[in-house]
Parts: C-alpha cells; structure tokens; sequence
C-alpha cells in the first residue's frame, strides 16, 4: 500500500488538530473572526503586561537559592496575629 502525503498528514494527532481548527476559522463568519481577535488581545493584555504590574520578582534581592528558600519557608510557616 502506497502511503500518500496527505494520510500520513490525516494520521498525525497534531497535524488532526492543526488541520480542524484552521478549517474552523476559515468558515467562520467576520462576527466570530472579530470576537476571536478580541478574546486573544484580551488574554494577551491580561498575561503579558498585567504580569509586570501584578507578579513582581521579589526574590531577586536573595542572591543563594538557600536563602530564596529560606524566605519562602519563613513566610509560608509565619502566622500572624489577627489583633
């Protein structure tokens, strides 16, 4: 049996899935293409710039992975008074 480019493509899960979402958005309408466009800007807004504001390095002053360790420790076991 002569194997053709295309199966070998058909066979492949991620070439499957590839393949299903690109012919998704291809018949979708201009509606749901611009919904999409929104959705993804959105995601990215939240994961990239939010980021910086929101999850600042602050181990970078800990120059040791010990001492990194150390603090994280110190702050997961602390408890602290609620008065």
């Amino acid at each position: 049996m002569k194997t053709t480019k295309n199966t070998k493509k058909a066979k492949n899960p991620l070439w499957f899935m590839v393949s299903l979402y690109r012919d998704g958005f291809k018949n979708m309408s201009k509606m749901n293409k611009t919904l999409w466009i929104i959705a993804t800007i959105k995601i990215a807004i939240m994961f990239g710039i939010l980021k910086v504001f929101f999850f600042q390095k602050h181990l970078d002053k800990y120059e040791t992975e010990q001492e990194k360790i150390e603090h994280i420790s110190r702050k997961l076991t602390t408890i602290k008074d609620s008065e």
